[in-house]
Order: C-alpha cells, then sequence, then structure tokens
C-alpha cells in the first residue's frame, strides 16, 4: 500500500497534464500512486497516461475515464479508488515541488497517531 494517493480529476487537459506527470517523476520520494480520473475527455488523455503507466516510473499510476459528471463525482469517484494512506489532490494544471512528497511524508508520519489532527 502506498503512503500516498496523489490524485488528479482531468478533463481535456493532455496539453498540460505532462506538466504534473513530469514533476511526480522528479519526487525525491516515490512511496505513493498516481490516481487519474478522467471525467469524460474527448482529447488524447487516455493514450497519453498509457503511454506514462507503460513506463518505469517508480510509482504506479491508475486511470480511470468515467463518463462526464463533473469535478464533485471524479472527487467521490477518485476516493473509492485510493489505495494510499494519506489522500491529496492536486489539479491537473499544476505541479509538485521535487521534495514535495518527501516533506509531506515527514510531517505525515509526525502527526498520523495525534488525535487533533485528520487526514
Amino acid at each position: 500500500m502506498p503512503f500516498f494517493t496523489v490524485f488528479t480529476p482531468t478533463y481535456n487537459r493532455a496539453y498540460i497534464l505532462p506538466q504534473l506527470y513530469r514533476s511526480l517523476c522528479e519526487q525525491s520520494c516515490k512511496d505513493f500512486e498516481w490516481l487519474v480520473v478522467d471525467d469524460g475527455s474527448s482529447d488524447n488523455t487516455s493514450e497519453l497516461v498509457a503511454q506514462w503507466q507503460g513506463r518505469n516510473n517508480g510509482f504506479q499510476i491508475c486511470y480511470y475515464q468515467i463518463p462526464n459528471g463533473g469535478k464533485p463525482r471524479a472527487i467521490n469517484f477518485g476516493i473509492t479508488k485510493a489505495q494510499g494512506k494519506f489522500f491529496f489532490m492536486v489539479d491537473s494544471d499544476d505541479h509538485l515541488t521535487s521534495t514535495a512528497i518527501e516533506k509531506m511524508l515527514s510531517w505525515c508520519r509526525g502527526v498520523e497517531n495525534d488525535p487533533h489532527f485528520i487526514g
């Protein structure tokens, strides 16, 4: 089980999704899965993600395409598919710094058994 599920809902973002993918490949810590829920895209998002799934990225990529229903519905679907202990969303037009996962892992391990924090 990965420590994190990095969740990305997407809709027709094949033109910008590679920026996020590159930032995930550059992570100093790979204790995560990338869960992509495609909310009915009509561009080449599925082909793009399939290419990445065939590579040795150091992390698993899970991809689901669902009929278009809006971002909240995609998020709800994603939560049911997530395998990570912690779940966080990174939008398809965003990216992470190369140490983001490492820093979050350190912080989460420090608070995961503290009843004052939820996540």
